[in-house]
């Protein structure tokens, strides 16, 4: 079993929806996967692992959003 708290451990981070409209993105934590964080924009730090840059924002993600927003 491996500590949680290194910093060399990678905690996965999954998006769970993007509102265009007001900026914000939801997402979840592997190490909480019941608790979902809101966060206006890109977030910094994710409050539960501490990890820095928590979601990608890729491109991709962004113009799939735009297009469903279209439709």
């Amino acid at each position: 079993m491996t500590d949680g708290n290194k910093s060399s451990d990678q905690v996965l981070h999954f998006v769970a929806g993007i509102d265009v409209q007001r900026g914000m993105l939801s997402f979840y934590c592997e190490s909480q996967p019941l608790a979902t964080v809101r966060s206006y924009g890109h977030p910094k730090r994710c409050p539960f692992c501490k990890q820095e840059n928590p979601v990608s924002m890729s491109l991709s993600m962004i113009e799939g959003c735009n297009q469903k927003e279209k439709i």
